[in-house]
């Protein structure tokens, strides 16, 4: 069987996903973050008992610089095609952004995992909800457009309890998220939240009517599990690597 793998290398964790050649997911990871690449993808293949070398191409995106260049050479030797994703690949893409070199590939391989599920013939606000969230349009006719970055929930959380004195540390996923909180461990959770929708509903808003929102990362199941978000929207767990794995696709 000839295999395809495609990693994300993010600020708080690895993951990986093996795809079968119909398109379809084996198996997806999440592995520790201490180790490079080409050891998340033999773990894996273990643990899918199949051997790493029915693996014929791989993809690789990250936004840790530090760790770039373990994790290629550690993939370098495990297959016969191997894609290091930025904006100078060649991509079915035009990114209109005055600065390439600073876009983050995982932004790109959202976009690319938007345009996947839901073609390119309408406007798409594509946002990963994770440590940081990214907002980013795309119009018709597959032209990025550019984007915006914000802190995730988690972050926004932290950061209060950290740069004040007297609020508490919060976790958003226990709790409710009232309109209005009426304890401060509810304000700040609803703050948090509520406060990411609107940010959500706003860029979507700005977008225009007709635009599709795709959503991804790991606080997009939080808010949607909240049922305040307002407008039409696909929710994709693995859309990064779904992006990823558009490229190599069609390669046998």
């Amino acid at each position: 069987m000839d295999l395809k793998l495609t990693i994300d290398r993010g600020n708080t964790a690895i993951k990986a996903a093996l795809w079968k050649p119909d398109g379809s997911i084996i198996a997806a990871t999440k592995g520790d973050e201490s180790l490079p690449a080409g050891d998340v993808a033999a773990q894996i293949c273990s643990l899918e008992n199949l051997p790493l070398s029915a693996v014929k191409a791989a993809v690789y995106c990250t936004v840790v610089k530090s760790d770039r260049s373990e994790d290629l050479e550690s993939l370098r030797n495990l297959c016969p095609r191997l894609v290091d994703l930025s904006a100078s690949t060649p991509l079915n893409l035009k990114i209109d952004y005055r600065t390439p070199d600073t876009l983050g590939a995982d932004r790109i391989a959202a976009v690319l995992g938007a345009l996947e599920l839901a073609g390119d013939r309408r406007p798409l606000l594509v946002s990963d909800i994770g440590t940081a969230v990214t907002y980013d349009y795309v119009a018709p006719g597959r032209i990025y457009r550019g984007g915006n970055i914000a802190p995730g929930v988690h972050l926004r959380l932290r950061a209060l309890a950290a740069f004040t004195d007297a609020l508490p540390a919060v976790d958003p996923d226990k709790g409710a998220v009232p309109l209005w909180g009426d304890t401060t461990a509810e304000a700040m959770r609803s703050g948090a939240v509520r406060g990411l929708c609107a940010e959500l509903e706003y860029y979507h808003r700005a977008a225009g009517d007709d635009t599709l929102a795709v959503l991804t990362g790991g606080s997009a199941q939080l808010l949607i599990s909240k049922n305040i978000i307002t407008f039409e929207f696909i929710h994709d767990p693995y859309l990064v690597h779904r992006g990823l794995y558009s490229i190599i696709k069609d390669e046998n």
